[in-house]
């Protein structure tokens, strides 16, 4: 039987967790929920997850069968790292440099793109007032801007080494890529230290199988 249950979809915060027990070689099991077809507001899930987001991972592992359940991509990504002791540095000032990145994620980066994507791509059509996408547009050459000028010189985000801080941002640049269009408005050549350090990350043969867990690197073409 295995220990570790993770409930999630091909999202860009829901891949995240397959990237990393795949680098980690962990054996789990993978519970699809199709946000889709409102499987969140399942019973079944409810019960994992009273807050009905994924991804949820739960951990059996523990004694006198006792389980820990984590929800929220970012915090399930600093657990793994730091209960294996892998893909986070153990030097403080490198430590608080990759949580400071996974905080940014979650409240920066996922939140700019994310409504950048929902004002411009899914419900483009039913917005008359230009303001909210041209907003989260400026909002998102902001992030952009940011995310490029801190790979100056490197080839990943903390101490040149690839870590959960990667793994927690680079699925949203190739989600705006692939879904949210965003090269139909930003020359994205002009970050080039961005787009790089995607297909760095993507070179990688553990985290192309935690990609491929939802065919996230044949998305564009499956469109």
């Amino acid at each position: 039987m295995k220990n570790l249950t993770l409930y999630t979809i091909g999202s860009p915060n829901g891949i995240k967790i397959p990237i990393l027990l795949e680098e980690l070689k962990l054996d789990y099991t993978l519970v699809n929920i199709d946000i889709t077809k409102n499987e969140q507001f399942s019973a079944t899930f409810s019960a994992v997850n009273p807050r009905h987001k994924i991804p949820v991972l739960i951990d059996k592992e523990y004694p006198n069968g006792e389980s820990n359940v984590i929800a929220e991509s970012c915090s399930i990504l600093l657990y793994l790292a730091d209960k294996y002791n892998n893909f986070i540095s153990n030097d403080m000032i490198s430590r608080t440099k990759t949580i400071e990145w996974l905080f940014y994620q979650a409240s920066t980066e996922g939140t700019v793109f994310g409504a950048y994507g929902h004002f411009s791509t899914y419900h483009n059509d039913k917005i008359i007032d230009p303001y909210p996408r041209e907003r989260y547009l400026k909002e998102t050459i902001i992030v952009l801007n940011y995310i490029n000028s801190e790979l100056n010189n490197k080839l990943f985000l903390v101490d040149n080494k690839y870590s959960i801080a990667d793994i927690a941002m680079f699925p949203w640049i190739i989600w705006i890529i692939n879904f949210y269009n965003i090269e139909d408005v930003i020359d994205m050549s002009i970050y080039s230290n961005i787009t790089d350090w995607v297909a760095r990350c993507c070179a990688r043969p553990e985290t192309i199988k935690g990609l491929d867990t939802y065919h996230y690197l044949n998305i564009k073409n499956n469109q």
